[in-house]
C-alpha cells in the first residue's frame, strides 16, 4: 500500500536516540557532535590585561609627565602594585598591574623612555580586557549536541584540553544488489552496469556524519543475499540497493525477513523513490532503497540522512527549506509528491529564483551533480506556472553545508 511522504518521514525518525559516546582527541573532534556538556577549567583572560601596547596607569594621573616605574611584557607577571603618580609600560596581553584602571594607547603618548605625559586621554577603563569577559570558571561553553567547528576547537584548547567526548558515529553498511552490477574497474559485459550507487551512499553517509561500511555486491539469489548480510553484525544502519520491487528476482525483502527482520513499509507517494522499504533487522534499521541512481540519493536525503543526523543527537536533521520563484513552468501528474532536481539563484535584493536542472528521469544521474536544491511540488500540484513561489530543500555541498547559492 501507498503511504504519505510525510508518513514515511514520520516512521523513519520515530524514537530516534543519540548513540552512545567516544572519546576523541581534540585534533580529531572537527565535525563530530559534544556528547555531553563542556565547563570552563578557567577564566578568559585569567587576569586583567591589556589590548593595546602602551601605558598603566590611574585614570586621574593624566594630567602630568608620570615616572615608568615598571615594565610587564606579555608572559611576565607586574613586580608590584603600582603607586599614584607612577605609569607601567605595558605590551598588548600583559597583566595590568594592581594599582592600574586604565591602559593608555602608545599613540596617545610621548615618552622619554623614563617618563611618559599623555597627550590624548583615555576614559576610564580604557582597552582593558577584564577577567573572565570571555569565559568565566565553572560556565558552559559548549552544549551537548554541539558540532565541533574551528572555533570551538579553539575555545576547548583554550581550557587546556586535549580530548573530548563525542556521539558515536552511525555505522551504516551498504549493499548493492544485481546480477547486472559490477564494481568500478570491472569489466562490464554488454547491458551491465556500475555500482555508482554504493559509491554516492558512502560519501552521503560521511557526510551526514556516519561511517560507511560496504558489504559489496549480493547477487539476485538468496545465496548471495544470506552472505553479504552475515557482515552486518555492529552495523546501526543497513542500506540495501535495489531488489525490493515486484520482480521475480527481487529477494532482498524475503532475505531481510528470513534473518528476523521486519518491513514497516514498502511504497510511498513521492517520486523518484516510490519503491522504498523500510524496517528493522536486529538492532539496525533497514532501508531498503531503489535501484535508479536519482531514486536512491533523493530517498537517502529525505529518509535516511534525518536518521543519521538524529543518531548523532544533531538537530539540524532535514535539509534546510527556502522560497523561490520559479523562472519556468513545471507541469506533474496529481497523486504524487515530486521532488524536482533544481538549482536556484539569489540576485542583489535577496531575491530567490529556481529552474530544474532539465531533463527528470530517475536515472538521469547527471541532474543531482548538477543540482542545488530539490523543487517541492505538492501531491494535488498539476501546473506550477512560471512566477510561483515554491517551496526548495538545499541540498547539502561538498562541504557538508548546504550548497551556497549563485549570485548574479
Amino acid at each position: 500500500m501507498l503511504i504519505p511522504f510525510e508518513d514515511a518521514v514520520a516512521a523513519v525518525t520515530a524514537d530516534i536516540q543519540p548513540l552512545g559516546s567516544d572519546r576523541v582527541s581534540l585534533a580529531d573532534a572537527q565535525g563530530r557532535t559534544l556528547a555531553r556538556d563542556v565547563r570552563a577549567r578557567r577564566s578568559l583572560p585569567p587576569a586583567d590585561n591589556s589590548a593595546m601596547d602602551g601605558y598603566a596607569l590611574r585614570h586621574g594621573d593624566q594630567g602630568a609627565a608620570l615616572p615608568i616605574a615598571i615594565r610587564i611584557p606579555a608572559g611576565s607577571w607586574p613586580e608590584r602594585a603600582l603607586e599614584a603618580g607612577e605609569a607601567a609600560r605595558i605590551f598588548t596581553g600583559a597583566p595590568v598591574p594592581e594599582g592600574a584602571d586604565t591602559v593608555v594607547a602608545q599613540e596617545r603618548t610621548e615618552s622619554d623612555g623614563a617618563t611618559v605625559r599623555i597627550l590624548t586621554p583615555e576614559t576610564p577603563g580604557a582597552n582593558i580586557r577584564r577577567k573572565g569577559e570571555d569565559v568565566e570558571e565553572g560556565e558552559v561553553i559548549a552544549r551537548e549536541g554541539a558540532v565541533i567547528g574551528p572555533a570551538l576547537i579553539g575555545l576547548l584548547a583554550g581550557q587546556g584540553l586535549t580530548w573530548v567526548d563525542v556521539v558515536r558515529r552511525p555505522v551504516v553498511a551498504i549493499l548493492a544488489t544485481g546480477d547486472e552490477v559490477h564494481e568500478p574497474g570491472d569489466p562490464l559485459p554488454r547491458g551491465h552496469i556500475v555500482s555508482s550507487n554504493s559509491w554516492a551512499l558512502a560519501a552521503r553517509v560521511r557526510e551526514a556524519g556516519g561511517v560507511p561500511r560496504y558489504l559489496g555486491i549480493a547477487r539476485d539469489d538468496r545465496a548471495s543475499l544470506d552472505a553479504a548480510l552475515a557482515g552486518l553484525d555492529g552495523a546501526d544502519v543497513l542500506l540495501t540497493i535495489g531488489g525490493v520491487s515486484v520482480g521475480e528476482l527481487d529477494f532482498v525483502k524475503e532475505a531481510i525477513a528470513a534473518r528476523g527482520g521486519e518491513q514497516r513499509f514498502w511504497k510511498v507517494r513521492v517520486r523518484p523513490g516510490k519503491p522504498n522499504a523500510f524496517g528493522r533487522i536486529g538492532d539496525a534499521r533497514w532501508f531498503g532503497l531503489p535501484g535508479n541512481p536519482v531514486s536512491c540519493d533523493v530517498s537517502f536525503l529525505m529518509y535516511v540522512r534525518p536518521v543519521l543526523r538524529g543518531l548523532l543527537g544533531r538537530e539540524d536533521r532535514f535539509l534546510p527549506g527556502t522560497d523561490a520563484v520559479l523562472e519556468h513552468d513545471v507541469r506533474k501528474r496529481a497523486g504524487f509528491l515530486l521532488l524536482f532536481r533544481g538549482v536556484h539563484t539569489v540576485d542583489g535584493s535577496g531575491r530567490a529564483t529556481v529552474r530544474t536542472t532539465g531533463p527528470q528521469g530517475s536515472g538521469i544521474q547527471s541532474s543531482m551533480a548538477k543540482a542545488t536544491c530539490l523543487i517541492v511540488a505538492p501531491e494535488d500540484a498539476e501546473l506550477m506556472p512560471a512566477g510561483a513561489t515554491v517551496r526548495i530543500l538545499l541540498l547539502p555541498g561538498p562541504t557538508g553545508q548546504a550548497a551556497p547559492v549563485v549570485r548574479r
